[in-house]
């Protein structure tokens, strides 16, 4: 017997007292929110853009070529926003990862953001239904722009409070994290000067322009 002290995973302070609890919150009570919150959306995601089979008398296999037919044609959406909410996911929880206590003013700002993500499934069904700019065409840009700038301005914060952020982490890391943030705003203004007039409207489907960011997304986190 040595007398250490295991390591119980969590973070510590000089003391030895765990880091993660001292918060406004507890960090791991706050993630259990967070999955439940990207949860909620991706089921709203899904029952947006995946048919439910009806309950009709039909001849099996005509029935199961017509669904499956159907789900082929739509599913083009929902690969779409699943990979814009799955970058998202990672990215907020890479940014946790490098936190070690949340504070009140992190907490609050993470309600904006987490009201801006539930808006991702609503906003992108309402530009399935819209062939022109406004109002609905630019709604999904500015919902992504918001995200995006509401995840920045968390990071920015936590960052820059040493209280908040491990000790430790090299800036290589937080400079890339960031960037990795700006992908999607950065899309997004691109999308609203795009889609927010009559005569450029649509010259670049969504689904391609978004695509750009998750490539870049990847290959960043590759690199880091």
């Amino acid at each position: 017997m040595t007398g250490e002290v295991p390591d119980t995973g969590k973070n510590q302070d000089d003391t030895g007292s765990c880091t993660c609890c001292k918060g406004a919150i507890p960090q791991d009570m706050f993630e259990i929110l967070m999955n439940g919150v990207f949860a909620f959306v991706m089921t709203l995601i899904v029952k947006n853009n995946i048919p439910l089979p009806s309950a009709i008398n039909a001849d099996d296999f005509a029935f199961i070529a017509t669904y499956v037919e159907q789900i082929s044609s739509e599913s083009t959406n929902f690969i779409f926003t699943f990979g814009i909410l799955a970058v998202f996911y990672i990215l907020f929880f890479e940014m946790l990862r490098h936190i070690r206590v949340l504070d009140r003013n992190f907490v609050y700002l993470s309600f904006g953001f987490i009201l801006s993500i539930i808006f991702i499934p609503l906003t992108s069904l309402l530009w399935t239904f819209s062939d022109m700019p406004m109002p609905y065409g630019v709604l999904f840009h500015v919902n992504i722009l918001c995200t995006g700038l509401l995840m920045v301005t968390l990071w920015r914060y936590a960052s820059h409070h040493q209280r908040l952020i491990l000790p430790g982490i090299a800036n290589k890391t937080v400079k890339n994290l960031s960037l990795r943030m700006l992908l999607f705003p950065a899309t997004a203004v691109c999308g609203l000067v795009i889609d927010g007039w009559d005569g450029s409207f649509g010259s670049i489907p969504i689904t391609e322009l978004y695509l750009i960011p998750i490539i870049l997304f990847f290959f960043l986190s590759w690199k880091n």
